[in-house]
This record gives C-alpha cells, structure tokens and sequence, in this order.
C-alpha cells in the first residue's frame, strides 16, 4: 500500500508535525514499509529509512491542485490528512481536494484532532458553520478517523455515517524518566517542593489565571508547593497576556513560589521538566471535543494529572480514572482534588499505575497498528467494489 500523509512537517515544529512523525514511526512499528510525506513549504525535501517528504503546498493558497498532482506523481493509494483548521482552512478546499482524489481513486483518511460546536462560525458556504463543513469534509472523504467516542457523536449528529467515523486514540510517546532531584537542580527549581506544573501552549482558553485562583488556594494547605508555568504562545497579541499572568501571581503573592518558563521548551529540556513535577495540571475551558497531547505525554512519564472535567479530557475520566478530572471552573473541587494529589500517596501511587496502563494500551506502536487495521479494511472494500 502506497500511503501519504499530508500536513506539516520537520523542520517546522507544529503538533502536528510531532504527531506525523510519531504515527509514521508507529506504524512502521508493525509493517516497516517507508512512507510518504507530502508537506507544507517549509518542510525539508527529504529522504529517510522511515519516509520520503515532499514539500508541495501553501496553506495560505489553494492547495488543492498542488497536493492532487503530487498524490498522482507518487502514485499515492491512501491519503492520510492530519487536519487542523489552522493548516487546511475551514473553507471549500478541503471538501474539494478530498472530492478530487476520489475522482482519482486514491482512498482518504481524513485524522482530525478537534471537532468545534456546529453552529461556530467558518468561510463553507453555504451555511457558514462548522457542522455545514463537517458535513462536506464527510461526504467526501472515504473515512473519518477521530480520537475520542465524543468527537465520534458530535460527528454523526451533523449527519456524518457513522460507519465511516473510526475513534482511534492519540498515541502516547516513549520518554525517558529523569531523576526528580537531578531535574530541578539543572531546571532551578527548589528541590523538595510539591511542584505542580502547566505545560504548553499558552492562551486564555488554558484556564491559567483560574490555576493561579486555586493555587493560591492549595498554598495554603501546602506550604511548599510550587507552581511551574512552561510553555509559549504562539500569537504575539498573547504576550502580553502572560504579562498579565505574570503581574497576577506578584500580586497574589505568588512570586516566590512560581516561575513562568519564558518562551518555548526544547525539545531536549522537555523530558526534565516533566520529571521535576508532582502533578501536571491541565484547567483548560475549551468547548469543543478534541484529545490533548500534553495528557499522553504525562502519562509516558507516569506522572499524575489533573484536567477540567469537559470532552477535551474525556480520555482522562474514562481510561484511567475519573478522581484526575474535576468540574471545570470549580475552584474548590479544583483545590481539593489538587491538594489531595499532593498528600496522599497511597492514592497516588494508585493512580500512577492505571495512568501506565493507560500509556502502554495507547503506545505508539499499538496505535500504530489500529491505523493499519482500519486502512486495510478501508483498501480492501475498495477492492470488493471493483470485483
């Protein structure tokens, strides 16, 4: 099977660019046959054992006719497009790339990482929503794979056929464990803190200014408890949000145990400030179904978290387990199940194990293979067809 996967690629250091490589790398986990890379401009041309990338399209243009001739010159059999409206648009070039590779017989996969409420606003006429594009993105494209059941629901209420809506999970990393110790002495973090972090992108709708509310809160039932705040934004405007953010926990008296990272985490520092944490907190206020990264990549470190209780984390309250979710905005559910995170061990320790569970059932290399699964039997119905 000749398989393309169309997205952003290295050296551009998008999610997606990490999740690309991840799922080629998982994949090839089962069946070690080299893939094929279509990607943005500004990927490099290159060659590897594991893939082969060509730089063909323009985000800002209409990519269409550009990833239709790169497909035909490579002779693609299956198209996986990992979308984000940030990428592909939510405008007619998608419906109309998926509906012209179909013209082609070429098979698509479109992975899509957030489903939005339906009645948002987007640039597919007519209708002008969300569930209008979905709609469009389904009727065309041979099947939908999403990484939650949720974002499954929210898909066949729009009427997408459910049949061909697969929920395949984010895949979780392998990462190695630091010394905690050794961690925080590198990073300058005091060492026998309580240290809760917030790792990623930053943005309001991350609920950083409630963590600071409930932190201040758990501060005072645990003295030593620190609060690490690494990651960037990606926006300029939000600078000055994190400004704000900063001048807020001055304010709060928070000062002397907080510390704002400053700017983007290597990719080689990543590992030690996930080691250097107690509980990875996650207060996000998103109102769309979507999966989240950061969640797997906490688990591959076997760390404790704590999410909002909303259908971003729903992975969360029913994979492992649900006392790792409290209500959203529910500043004192948020400050008892934070300090309860902390102080109780025993707990901990219990939850720690169903969280590994949960990275190896949702490893690379097992979703990997779920992909593979779902593209083989999506390739031969095509061929019963032809019959």
């Amino acid at each position: 099977m000749r398989i393309a996967h169309l997205c952003t690629f290295w050296p551009l250091t998008a999610g997606l660019s990490h999740y690309a490589d991840s799922l080629i790398h998982g994949m090839r986990a089962s069946r070690p046959e080299r893939h094929i890379v279509l990607g943005e401009m500004g990927s490099l041309a290159a060659e590897t054992e594991a893939y082969e990338c060509l730089p063909c399209y323009r985000r800002d243009e209409d990519y269409v006719n550009s990833v239709v001739e790169a497909a035909r010159a490579k002779k693609v059999e299956l198209l996986v497009i990992q979308y984000a409206n940030d990428l592909f648009g939510d405008d007619h070039r998608l419906p109309r790339l998926l509906a012209a590779l179909r013209a082609l017989g070429i098979k698509t996969v479109v992975n899509t990482h957030s489903v939005y409420p339906a009645h948002w606003r987007t640039g597919y006429k007519p209708g002008r929503t969300a569930g209008d594009f979905d709609h469009a993105m389904g009727e065309h494209a041979s099947l939908i794979t999403v990484h939650s059941q949720r974002m499954k629901s929210d898909l066949a209420s729009r009427g997408l056929v459910p049949e061909r809506i697969a929920v395949i999970p984010h895949g979780t990393p392998t990462m190695t464990v630091l010394d905690p110790l050794e961690s925080r002495a590198k990073l300058e973090l005091p060492a026998q803190a309580k240290i809760v972090l917030f790792f990623g992108f930053i943005w309001p709708g991350k609920g950083i200014d409630f963590l600071l509310k409930v932190f201040r809160d758990v501060q005072r039932q645990v003295p030593e408890a620190f609060l690490l705040v690494a990651g960037h934004t990606r926006r300029r405007l939000w600078g000055s949000y994190v400004d704000y953010l900063k001048l807020r926990a001055r304010l709060m008296g928070l000062a002397s145990h907080s510390r704002f990272w400053g700017g983007y985490v290597a990719e080689d520092k990543v590992a030690q400030v996930y080691s250097a944490a107690d509980v990875v907190a996650m207060p996000y206020l998103q109102e769309y179904s979507s999966a989240s990264g950061v969640v797997h990549q906490t688990a591959a470190m076997g760390k404790l978290m704590l999410c909002s209780r909303i259908a971003k984390f729903d992975e969360v309250e029913t994979g492992i387990d649900p006392g790792l979710t409290a209500p959203a905005s529910d500043r004192a559910a948020w400050t008892h199940a934070m300090v309860r995170l902390l102080r109780d061990k025993a707990w901990g320790d219990q939850l720690k194990t169903k969280i590994l569970d949960f990275a190896e059932a949702t490893s690379w290399a097992n979703v990997g293979k779920m992909h593979w699964e779902h593209y083989t039997r999506l390739m031969a119905e095509d061929r019963r067809e032809d019959r």
